[in-house]
């Protein structure tokens, strides 16, 4: 990918310091890991490097929420592989001889059973299923805030970091070679702050209905 983009053309700092916009192609790329590429002063590398690494893991959260959820739905066969409520029917009639219910704590919430008999092995995995769903999306949420004001800043601080980078390489090609890891690196910011909102949105919904099935008003 690094070798197939142009780099960044500067004839002079005057059109150098113009914001580093997307083109087609970097815009693109909707998902996929962030990759931070140096840019050659510290605390900037240091910057971006938070944020890929809040991003990403926000991101795995995200895919293992999405993913347990899938997965309980193709287990139990239901309809709509997106629907915590419709997978909370289908175990509840699985598992007609035990007293199910989803229990909501805070930002946590659980598959709970009560029955006079052994809990089946496969009743275990969907609690565990479920307790690692709700990890997933209690863990999306908590990132979120601080992860938009850190992609916040850097996208505020644009022209300001290309001429940081410019006046610390006075070497031609090496400073091109700066000013276009820098373009990648707000590419990949602007990417993220797309996304991140999207995953917030979809945990928080996640959790709304999960407080519906337990019977509290969110």
């Amino acid at each position: 990918m690094d070798q197939s983009e142009p780099l960044l053309r500067t004839n002079s700092k005057t059109e150098s310091a113009r914001p580093l916009r997307p083109t087609a192609n970097d815009a693109g790329q909707k998902s996929g890991r962030f990759l931070a590429r140096h840019v050659g002063i510290n605390d900037l590398d240091e910057r971006f490097r938070d944020v890929a690494e809040t991003f990403n893991k926000q991101q795995e959260h995200y895919e293992t929420m999405k993913d347990t959820l899938q997965n309980l739905a193709n287990h139990y066969k239901c309809p709509s592989k997106d629907s915590l409520s419709q997978c909370l029917k289908k175990i509840k009639q699985d598992h007609e001889l035990q007293h199910i219910s989803l229990e909501v704590k805070g930002y946590d919430f659980s598959l709970t059973v009560r029955s006079d008999t052994e809990i089946s092995s496969g009743l275990k995995r969907t609690q565990e299923s479920i307790a690692e769903m709700s990890k997933a999306a209690k863990a999306v949420i908590s990132v979120a805030t601080k992860l938009q004001e850190m992609m916040d800043w850097l996208l505020k601080e644009e022209e300001s970091m290309i001429q940081r980078v410019e006046a610390a390489e006075s070497r031609h090609q090496e400073q091109r070679r700066l000013l276009d890891n820098l373009k990648k690196n707000l590419v990949e910011t602007r990417r993220a702050k797309e996304l991140s909102p999207k995953y917030r949105k979809e945990a928080g919904n996640l959790l709304n209905e999960a407080a519906v099935l337990s019977g509290i008003t969110p």
